[in-house]
């Protein structure tokens, strides 16, 4: 029965090679672009999402001030949330 072989610290045991991947722009250019399958992930999107995750919290914001305001006015039970729960 053979034992795993001893191999250096910082080195894969699988592939042997210890890699620091691209380093300069061209090599992080290229390696970029052939992990780009559909964008869904782009830097271009990353910041849509950004936005629209923004929007989300301020609308939120929002609904919480007037659901305060309108519980405060008596327009609203301010236990109304407990009742939906348990339905």
């Amino acid at each position: 029965m053979s034992s795993p072989a001893k191999l250096p610290a910082g080195r894969c045991r699988l592939h042997g090679g210890a890699s620091t991947g691209p380093r300069t722009e061209e090599g992080l250019k290229r390696l970029a672009d052939s992990k780009t399958k559909h964008g869904r992930f782009s830097k271009i999107e990353r910041e849509k999402a950004k936005v629209r995750a923004e929007q989300g919290r301020i609308i939120r914001y929002e609904l919480k001030v007037l659901e305060k305001w309108f519980i405060d006015q008596g327009h609203l039970d301010k236990n109304r949330r407990k009742y939906w729960d348990k339905i």
